[in-house]
């Protein structure tokens, strides 16, 4: 019993010693900073490309701020005020309003949740003078996301390139025109004389 003991003492030891590294730290100061971008208060605008095993490929439009979002991709176009949800599709010339609230509950957005102290943190220099930092997903941990590699630029640190392992698949964002910071709030306000021949359905 006291030999199992002085073996997980020796394990735990060594499992806190190895995430207490300066590597370690720096990463994880470094993730946090480059995560802080796109979802701080201060508010983040960029495009993107969504790549998930070469079969699901999409490319858009992002713009984000505390609560606040506009977003375009394909034929839709999203405002989200915080308060009310106006979903545009173009192609079909309709406006659905919707609770955000009720959408932030979905399931699916639950899989791309992020819980900073249930990885560990490494980071590296890339071939290309970009910023690699890998997070892995702790034993036992209980998060969808097992693995994140992400491609970051120096100094900023805003996110280039994102991959994530989500159970047995990986999903790749890239992103450009990347902007943290200076975002207006007029841009999540519905232009509704742009659209006031389209017709309006009420999903709340």
């Amino acid at each position: 019993m006291r030999r199992t003991l002085l073996i997980l003492t020796i394990f735990f030891c060594l499992t806190a010693s190895a995430q207490d590294t300066p590597n370690a730290r720096q990463a994880k100061r470094v993730f946090n900073t480059a995560w802080n971008h796109i979802y701080g208060q201060e508010g983040v605008k960029f495009n993107y490309k969504i790549d998930i095993l070469h079969v699901y490929k999409e490319e858009g439009y992002s713009c984000n701020k505390g609560e606040k979002s506009v977003s375009e991709h394909k034929n839709t176009i999203i405002y989200d005020n915080g308060t009310l949800k106006h979903i545009v599709r173009t192609n079909k010339k309709i406006v659905e309003l919707h609770d955000p609230k009720v959408n932030k509950k979905d399931e699916k957005l639950q899989m791309f949740k992020f819980e900073p102290d249930s990885y560990t943190y490494s980071i590296a220099k890339a071939d290309d003078g970009m910023l690699l930092v890998t997070l892995v997903a702790k034993p036992k941990a209980n998060v969808k996301m097992k693995r994140i590699e992400a491609l970051l630029t120096p100094g900023s640190y805003y996110p280039r390139r994102l991959r994530i392992k989500v159970s047995i698949f990986w999903a790749t964002i890239t992103f450009a025109n990347f902007q943290a910071g200076s975002i207006d709030d007029q841009l999540f306000v519905f232009p509704k004389e742009k659209y006031k021949d389209y017709k309006i359905i009420d999903e709340r």
